[in-house]
C-alpha cells in the first residue's frame, strides 16, 4: 500500500520509508503514521527492569512540572483519569499532591507496585471498561500513550463524553521535530535504521502508531471541537540513567549500549540546547 488516510487532516499520506513496519508521511500536515499493530501477547524485546531505572527519575521530575501547572489551572480539588497508566508513577505523584486520579492499564506487569502504593488502577482498555463518572472528569491525561493508539477519532469522541464541560485533556508525548527524532531521520538517510526503529518502538509489543508535531496534533483535536490552552516542553533524557534506558531494548548488547551512552554524554551540550522531543499540550472543549 502506497497511501493511507492521514488521521489528522484527512489527506492522503504517502509511504515515506520502510523499517520493521511501513511509515507514511502526510504531505499536508507532516504527520507520520505507521502500519504497526499492538501485540496482545504482550511479548517483546522490552526489558522492564532497565526501562524503569532509565526512566523513573526523569518521569517523576517531568510529572512534577505537569502537576504544578495543573494545580495552577484547576486547583487540587479535582478528579482525573490517566489512560495507559503503566507503572503508576503519574498516579503516585498525584497521590503525593492530594489529587484524586484513577488509572486504566491493559497490562498487569506493574500490578504489585499499584497495590503496594494504594493506586486506583482498572485493568483493561479504554473505553471498553466502565469508569465513567456521571459528572465527568476534571482532567484526562495521556503520558507517552496517545501516540500508541490507532483509532484516534473514536478515542476522542469517548474522551469528550468523559470530560466535564470545562475539563482538560492533557497529552504528553514525543514529537517528530525534536532532536532525537530528527537525528534518527538523518541516520536513516545515511542507511542506519536501528535508531529510527527504536524511536518507533517497533521491537516492542506496543509500537507507535503516529509521530506528531504540535501543528498536526492541533489539527486532529480541532476537528473534534477541542482547542489548545497550554503548551510547553519537558526534558527528554536523564543523562545519569541513559545507559539503563538504552538497555531497555534486550536486542541492544552491553557493548553497544556503552558506546551509545558515551556518545550521548559527548553530545550533551548539543542535546540540552536543541529542541526537546517531549511536548505537553492542554486542550479544552470549544
Amino acid at each position: 500500500m502506497d497511501t493511507i488516510t492521514c488521521p489528522a487532516c484527512g489527506n492522503l499520506s504517502k509511504l515515506k520509508f520502510e523499517l520493521k513496519h511501513q511509515v507514511y508521511k502526510c504531505p499536508e500536515c507532516g504527520l507520520y503514521t505507521s502500519n504497526a499493530s499492538f501485540d496482545f501477547s504482550f511479548q517483546s524485546s522490552l526489558e522492564l527492569g532497565s526501562r524503569e531505572v532509565g526512566l523513573k527519575k526523569l518521569r517523576f521530575e517531568n510529572f512534577e512540572v505537569i502537576i504544578k501547572s495543573l494545580i495552577d489551572l484547576k486547583g487540587k480539588n479535582i478528579k482525573g483519569l490517566e489512560i495507559g497508566t503503566g507503572n503508576g508513577w503519574w498516579l503516585k505523584v498525584c497521590q503525593e499532591h492530594g489529587i484524586d486520579c484513577i488509572g486504566i492499564e491493559p497490562e498487569k506487569s506493574h500490578q504489585e507496585y499499584h497495590i503496594e502504593n494504594n493506586l486506583n488502577v482498572f485493568y483493561g482498555f479504554y473505553p471498553d471498561i466502565n469508569i465513567k463518572r456521571e459528572e465527568g472528569y476534571d482532567f484526562i491525561i495521556f503520558n507517552d500513550v496517545f501516540e500508541h493508539i490507532r483509532d484516534l477519532d473514536e478515542l476522542i469522541i469517548s474522551l469528550k463524553a468523559d470530560l466535564k464541560d470545562d475539563g482538560l485533556l492533557i497529552i504528553n508525548l514525543p514529537m517528530s521535530d525534536g532532536f532525537f527524532y530528527q537525528t534518527a531521520m538523518l541516520l536513516h538517510k545515511l542507511g542506519v535504521n536501528s535508531y529510527l526503529n527504536r524511536l518507533w518502538q517497533f521491537n516492542f509489543h506496543s509500537p507507535h502508531m503516529n509521530y506528531f508535531n504540535a501543528e498536526n496534533l492541533f489539527l486532529l483535536l480541532k476537528k473534534h471541537g477541542l482547542s489548545k490552552t497550554v503548551e510547553y516542553n519537558l526534558n527528554s533524557i536523564d543523562f545519569s540513567t541513559a545507559k539503563q534506558r538504552i538497555r531497555a531494548d534486550k536486542e541492544i548488547s552491553k557493548i553497544k549500549a556503552a558506546m551509545l551512552t558515551t556518545g550521548l554524554q559527548l553530545l550533551k551540550p548539543v542535546i540540552t540546547s536543541a529542541k526537546s522531543d517531549i511536548g505537553v499540550f492542554y486542550f479544552k472543549m470549544d
